[in-house]
């Protein structure tokens, strides 16, 4: 069974291990009898540094969501904080296909035979070097899943933050070490980034979508936008006496914010490998996807001749 969705809980280290460790058995448990349930793992623990974690998947985010929810989860969480295990951060989710949140760094590790405590040090001693970067909130390390993925999660405050850490000398000086305990180099889950691009990490390099790529995501949008604004709203407000300086205000501002939080995120999901850096880069897959671009141009073009 395939995990659609999973999440992650971070807590804040517990006074009592062995206790705390008692109460996430209940806790995975409950999960575990709960529908849709496909696995579950807690984090590792290195020289402290390291976050106290739990990650539950299920078959798809609305079974998960259901159980985060239910009242069975609700009164297991009660349970552990009256023995002092709270929790330190919302639920992470992390749904299939879709990118983690902008500034939380997914990463992706195959764990040489008999390497595992190495991997843990160097996951460690890691932590312990971006623990000085602006907006670090912490890091979490999970075992390998039955594809034997380990798994590192990343938690900044925002997504430069996150960026600027990737970027740095530091994480750069500390890598050769992790990769020596791997049996091929680490993956990022994709990030997203403002107006439809996608970040990757590959061989220890940020990629981002190509520009051409993203403008061309952005005028898809843009154009039925500015088109059925002009074609509603102005009249509408003309018709209210609003002047046209304030008019052509609010119209951009209409635009802006149905580009950023509706049309760009809702047009970015049926291109998302071919806005991937990383996966969309072969020249056939970046050719497909502009051809079908450039026919939906054509076919809006179109329709607006015919009812303007």
């Amino acid at each position: 069974m395939t995990a659609g969705a999973s999440a992650i809980t971070i807590f804040h280290p517990p006074s009592d291990p062995d206790r705390f460790g008692r109460w996430v058995v209940r806790y995975l448990a409950c999960a575990g009898h709960s529908i849709g349930h496909v696995s579950a793992r807690e984090s590792v623990q290195g020289s402290g540094r390291l976050d106290w974690a739990v990650e539950v998947a299920f078959r798809n985010p609305d079974l998960l969501h259901g159980w985060l929810d239910s009242p069975e989860r609700q009164a297991v969480l009660a349970e552990g904080e009256a023995h002092g295990c709270w929790r330190s951060a919302s639920d992470l989710i992390l749904a299939q296909d879709e990118p983690p949140p902008a500034n939380v760094g997914v990463f992706l590790h195959s764990v040489a035979p008999d390497k595992e405590a190495e991997f843990i040090a160097a996951q460690s001693d890691l932590t312990g070097s971006s623990s000085g970067f602006p907006g670090y909130e912490g890091s979490a390390v999970f075992p390998a899943d039955s594809a034997g993925q380990w798994m590192s999660v990343l938690r900044f405050r925002t997504p430069d933050q996150l960026t600027g850490w990737i970027r740095s000398r530091e994480r750069k000086e500390s890598l050769p070490r992790l990769r020596g305990e791997l049996t091929r180099d680490f993956a990022e889950l994709p990030r997203s980034a403002p107006f439809g691009s996608t970040i990757r990490v590959a061989h220890g390099q940020t990629r981002i979508t190509p520009g051409w790529k993203t403008a061309m995501l952005v005028l898809l949008c843009l154009y039925p936008t500015v088109m059925l604004l002009s074609m509603s709203l102005s009249p509408a407000l003309d018709h209210l006496g609003v002047n046209q300086p304030l008019s052509v205000f609010i119209g951009n501002v209409a635009g802006v914010g149905l580009l950023q939080w509706v049309l760009v995120p809702a047009v970015s999901r049926p291109f998302r490998r071919w806005l991937d850096p990383i996966d969309g880069a072969p020249a056939r897959i970046s050719v497909a996807g502009a051809t079908v671009i450039v026919v939906v141009y054509a076919a809006l073009l179109a329709l607006f001749l015919l009812i303007a």
